[in-house]
């Protein structure tokens, strides 16, 4: 889990952006359990789903993971296609996969089988986002042993050496998990950094090569696309995602923390 994957599981995956100061920052455990003990229908919630233990980080992580295990993505039209439905997939979206499994070179990292159809090998690698040589002529001199990889993730100068927090290994340096590309047309901005705004600029990204740095992978090449061509592959893109995700994206109600201040007088 994470981009440099630094976990596991998702019950730890769901503890650190609660008590990361950079993002919901609640400080510790006993603040998470106090906060969440103080809403009459949580604690009635957490008794009867886990009984004595009642609200303890453990229960909340567990509870957050469970609902998160629940988020899956499926029927796409590309999921018919590959079913035998030809004529669910447009012209543009057929002639994109052929060249996602071709020209492109995209399934050489973004695989897909029917055995394991999540267009991800769950592997770490560089293609350059966010580097710079002066980032990793300092990630040497400036590793600090005793900082754990969750601390040194968020931590000006270290957030680019990516799964080499984790494994120490010079060639993790700059390597970040491939991301499945289910539902990717709605999760914009993309690549681990939010660099890159569109569908169209990731393409393009990949089609230069990547960004040049010690640690490149040797599959980062010029893949010299038409832009014919980088428009069928976004097409070919689009046609994974899920239609109850996007119903579900289309009629989702958004939360806010004072509710009544959003009503209609």
């Amino acid at each position: 889990m994470f981009w440099d994957g630094r976990t596991g599981q998702l019950e730890e995956q769901a503890k650190q952006p609660i008590l990361n100061s950079l993002e919901m920052g609640m400080g510790d455990n006993a603040a998470v359990v106090s906060r969440l003990t103080a809403i009459p229908e949580y604690r009635k919630k957490f008794n009867q789903v886990f009984g004595r233990q009642g609200i303890s980080m453990e229960t909340i992580t567990k509870a957050i993971a469970a609902y998160e295990r629940t988020l899956l993505s499926g029927n796409s039209a590309f999921d018919r296609f590959i079913a035998g439905d030809i004529s669910a997939l447009s012209e543009a979206q057929k002639r994109g996969w052929r060249l996602f499994k071709g020209k492109a070179k995209c399934i050489e990292c973004h695989s897909f089988s029917t055995a394991s159809p999540f267009f991800s090998d769950f592997k770490f690698h560089n293609t350059g986002i966010g580097t710079t040589e002066l980032t990793f002529a300092r990630g040497w001199s400036m590793e600090r042993p005793k900082s754990s990889a969750a601390v040194l993730a968020h931590t000006r100068g270290f957030t680019e050496l990516g799964g080499y927090l984790v494994t120490k290994q010079a060639e993790d340096i700059g390597a970040f998990r491939t991301p499945t590309l289910r539902d990717v047309e709605l999760t914009a901005p993309y690549m681990h950094n939010g660099s890159e705004k569109t569908l169209i600029d990731v393409v393009r990204f990949y089609n230069r090569g990547g960004n040049a740095n010690p640690n490149l992978d040797k599959r980062m090449v010029q893949l010299e696309l038409t832009e014919s061509e980088i428009n069928d592959l976004v097409e070919s893109m689009r046609a994974l995602t899920s239609n109850e995700v996007l119903r579900r994206t289309q009629f989702s109600t958004p939360q806010y923390r004072f509710p009544d201040l959003f009503k209609m007088s």
